[in-house]
This record gives C-alpha cells, sequence and structure tokens, in this order.
C-alpha cells in the first residue's frame, strides 16, 4: 500500500509554503515536492515590499523563513524536482521526482512558478502542432512505431523520453546546450532503453507543407524525425495542464477566485496561475487556496484560522 497525502503541493516558493502552513495547522497531511532554488524570491538581493520587515530582507532568508515555519508546524518537504503529475483512475493523484520517487495524494496544489520554454528556434513556431510538441503524455501516442526527438537537457527531457520509448520506434535527446544535466536515475533508465543523448545545439527545425521533420545541428549535421517534443527548463503550467486535463487562460492555468481549476481536487497558486509577479500575492493565493481545500476536505461551510 502507497502512503496517500491528502495533499500534495508542487513547488516550494511562498505560494506553497503559505498554502502548506494553513494545511497542516488544520490537521491535513501536506507534502510539499519542489526545489525552493528555482524560486526567483531565493534570488531576490532585497526585498523591502513584504509586510513585516521595515528594514528589508534578503529574499533566501525570507524563503529560508517560509520553509522553517512550514516544517515546524508539520509539513513534510521533499526536496526534489517534479517532472510528472497525473491523476490515476481510481482518482487519486501521482507525482514523479527526477530520482524516479513517486507520491500520491487526494488533493494536488500547483505552485510551481512559470512557464514552459519555448526553443524559440526557427520554424518551431510555424511547426507548432504540426510534428512539433510539448506534452508527451498528450501528443506522443500519435507517434506509435515512430522516430521521435526529445529537445532539452534536464531531467524533464529524461522523463519525456523514457515515455516516449514505451512505444515509439526510436527516441533520442537533442541537449540543445554544451551538455546534459540528468540524474544518476535517469542517466541509468536511459542507457537501459537505449535512448541516445546527443549534446548539440539545434540552429532551425525544417519540415515540408505539411510538418516538420528534421533539425539542423550548430555542426552542419541534421536529424530526421516523426516527432520532435520540446522539453526545456523544468515542469511549468503548460506541462501541468496538459497531463492533468486543465483547462488554461493563456499561458496559465485558469483557476476561480479560491484558486481551483477545472479539474476536481487541483489548486493553481502564484505565478502557475498567471497574474501580478509579487510575493504577497503568491502568498495570499497560497492561503485562498489553502482554505478552500481544507473546507472541501473536512466538508465544512467555513474555515477562519485566526492564530
Amino acid at each position: 500500500m502507497q502512503d496517500i497525502s491528502d495533499v500534495i503541493i508542487i513547488g516550494a516558493g511562498p505560494a506553497a509554503w503559505s498554502a502548506a502552513t494553513f494545511l497542516v495547522r488544520a490537521g491535513i497531511s501536506t507534502l510539499v515536492v519542489g526545489l525552493d532554488e528555482q524560486s526567483a524570491l531565493a534570488d531576490a538581493t532585497e526585498v523591502k515590499n513584504y509586510p513585516g520587515f521595515p528594514d528589508g530582507i534578503s529574499g533566501r532568508t525570507l524563503l529560508d523563513n517560509f520553509i522553517e515555519q512550514g516544517i515546524k508546524q508539520g509539513v513534510t518537504f521533499v526536496h526534489e524536482e517534479v517532472v510528472h503529475a497525473e491523476k490515476q483512475e481510481r482518482g487519486t493523484f501521482l507525482v514523479r521526482t527526477a530520482t524516479r520517487k513517486e507520491f500520491f495524494a487526494k488533493n494536488l496544489i500547483l505552485a510551481h512558478g512559470a512557464n514552459y520554454i519555448k526553443a524559440n528556434l526557427p520554424g518551431e513556431k510555424e511547426y507548432a502542432g504540426k510534428g512539433v510538441h510539448y506534452c508527451a503524455l498528450c501528443d506522443g501516442p500519435i507517434y506509435k512505431g515512430k522516430s521521435i526527438v526529445v529537445l532539452g537537457s534536464g531531467n524533464l527531457a529524461a522523463e519525456e523520453a523514457v515515455e516516449l520509448a514505451e512505444y515509439a520506434k526510436e527516441v533520442k535527446i537533442v541537449s540543445h546546450s554544451p551538455k546534459a544535466n540528468f540524474s544518476t536515475e535517469y542517466v541509468a533508465i536511459l542507457k537501459e532503453k537505449n535512448i541516445e543523448a546527443i549534446t548539440r545545439r539545434v540552429k532551425k527545425i525544417s519540415g515540408d507543407n505539411t510538418k516538420a521533420n528534421s533539425i539542423t545541428l550548430d555542426d552542419g549535421s541534421a536529424i530526421s524525425f516523426d516527432a520532435l517534443f520540446v522539453s526545456l527548463g523544468v515542469a511549468s503550467s503548460q506541462m501541468f495542464a496538459q497531463k492533468l486535463g486543465l483547462e488554461l487562460a493563456g499561458d496559465f492555468i485558469k483557476a476561480n477566485e479560491n484558486m481551483r481549476t477545472s479539474v476536481n481536487g487541483v489548486w493553481a497558486v502564484g505565478m502557475a496561475r498567471g497574474g501580478l509577479n509579487q510575493i504577497v500575492k503568491s502568498v495570499g493565493d497560497g492561503g485562498i487556496a489553502a482554505v478552500d481545500a481544507i473546507k472541501k476536505i473536512k466538508g465544512l461551510p467555513s474555515y477562519i484560522d485566526q492564530t
């Protein structure tokens, strides 16, 4: 039997920790999974617009305070990159990390930050949806028995490649950078599945009148494919939306005034849903989502944490 948390929060920035702290104080088992160093707050030299610190505070220190407070209240923190999330047939949510660990929850709060990264390559825009894709789980099955290239150098690219290898004839990863940066676990599984990783930059995407069919590398060579999946950076709003079946609002996840998404049991907060990119907004989003989740889980008409 797998342990099933009441709530998993993906992300480790201010929105995530605000939500987590409210949840555990209400007796909700809460697991935060993410890398706090990926939060924009971690890189802020000095924060002077967040209430309560008249002399300012470094972003790293403020984030450390959020984390310490949450953990002291009872939050469980897994410091790992999330590469996959899905809703299972039984109604629970599966979250997988870069070290291939899997966690399960009855509810999910997405607090992962900003959007997916496009390669901005010549040919990418015109061939989007025509041989160029961004979600292996969504569009990969179209290419069963075909040759696929995954563009990316991190664990997200490795995860997408492993998924695609289940039904593709051949899968290659092109790093689009001088080197690839896969976890030890992904290095092993890529080798096991004979997925080649090529560390070259891509210059352009080419194709015919109907779809993309090749990329040109910086050494002048070309690689042909039936499909190209762009998996740069880390898991994003677009990826989570596609894998979880969430409705989007532009490039972000659509959420109502209670941070609920179009899928029952999933909330989106902070920059995962777009809007004002400020700490106070992210913290507020996290609190609103947590209170709504508490009411749903406990079957309460209202809930206030006044301490």
